[in-house]
């Protein structure tokens, strides 16, 4: 397992409690083990991204394995909703005294 940020970009609705859970739904139907989640909210997005102007952030740092990436990234294309996601692997820091 690989530690990872995650940058996921919804669209903003009346249904968004609904979409946050949606993705941690498949997060965790991908065995990812969150660390961390901070939702950054609603911002403009620079420029325009299927009609929509503003997306909702929501930030993750979580243990992903690398093969479920893929699945991850194939199950967010199904969803309208999501607008952008964005996946970074942090380096692993080695223990020397």
């Amino acid at each position: 397992m690989n530690k990872y940020e995650l940058i996921v970009i919804l669209r903003p609705s009346d249904k968004l409690e609904s979409l946050k859970e949606k993705v941690r739904e498949i997060l965790k139907k991908n065995q990812v083990v969150i660390e961390s989640d901070e939702p950054w909210g609603i911002r403009s997005l620079a420029y325009t991204i299927d009609r929509a102007n503003d997306g909702y952030y929501e930030y993750f740092i979580a243990q992903i394995n690398p093969t479920a990436v893929s699945n991850i990234i194939a199950e967010f294309r199904l969803q309208p909703d999501i607008l952008r996601y964005l996946f970074v692997k942090l380096p692993t820091l080695s223990k020397t005294a």
